[in-house]
């Protein structure tokens, strides 16, 4: 059986410090109602750069991201990206946006099993992150215990009151991580050098070679 492949190439620039800069701005208004900086009754604005900043700006990057054949980018950023969009709609459904009935008829646990949903996934690219940079690594992992912590301060297990300061702080420090990785990929990609260090790939996990894979590809 042969198969016809067609390869676009993409020549625009890197996205990945635009798509950053979106997890991480989020990151830092949420977490500022998580921690009592700001109201954390007042979610309207939340609604607002969760939907602009950390939906569209990383679904924009990765889309760019996926011309490019950039996996590990494309779907972290677009999973996130749809993560925050959805949570845009959630907040506005439960703020009565849509609505007395919609809001009325909110099961706040749906939020817990998404939570559960995003920490299974997370966890798989968590792995992959240590194939990219230590800026991810320390990301993921922290998106790890925010999403476990959210689970569970929704299903009310545990120590809620203290799982409730884990999800915030991590999520703080997510926002301060990211913005870290953007401004050092930006950087490097701005003067073609590493300025700010992002670490080298760990290689737990060796990928294929790609010549390899290529003849694999043409003898199907």
């Amino acid at each position: 059986m042969n198969t016809q492949e067609v390869k676009i190439t993409y020549s625009g620039a890197d996205p990945t410090a635009f798509g950053v800069l979106g997890l991480a701005m989020i990151c830092f208004v949420a977490s500022s109602a998580k921690l009592g900086f700001t109201n954390p009754k007042a979610t309207a604005l939340i609604v607002v750069w969760a939907a602009l900043l950390g939906g569209i700006v990383q679904i924009m990057a990765a889309n760019i991201d996926f011309k490019k054949g950039n996996v590990f980018g494309g779907t972290v950023l677009g999973a996130y990206g749809f993560f925050w969009v959805g949570m845009a709609f959630s907040i506005a459904t439960m703020n009565g946006m849509f609505g007395p009935g919609m809001q009325a008829a909110v099961d706040p646990k749906m939020l817990g099993v998404v939570y559960v949903g995003y920490l299974i996934f997370s966890l798989f690219i968590t792995v992959a992150a240590f194939e990219v940079n230590l800026p991810f690594i320390l990301m993921l992992v922290l998106i790890d215990v925010l999403f476990f912590s959210l689970a569970a301060v929704t299903f009310k297990m545990g120590p809620v009151d203290v799982f409730a300061q884990l999800a915030g702080w991590s999520e703080f420090t997510i926002s301060l991580v990211g913005f870290y990785a953007s401004g050092a990929i930006f950087f490097k990609n701005f003067y073609g050098r590493e300025i700010l260090p992002l670490g080298k790939p760990w290689n737990i996990i060796k990928k294929a070679d790609p010549i390899q894979t290529q003849k694999l590809k043409q003898a199907v």
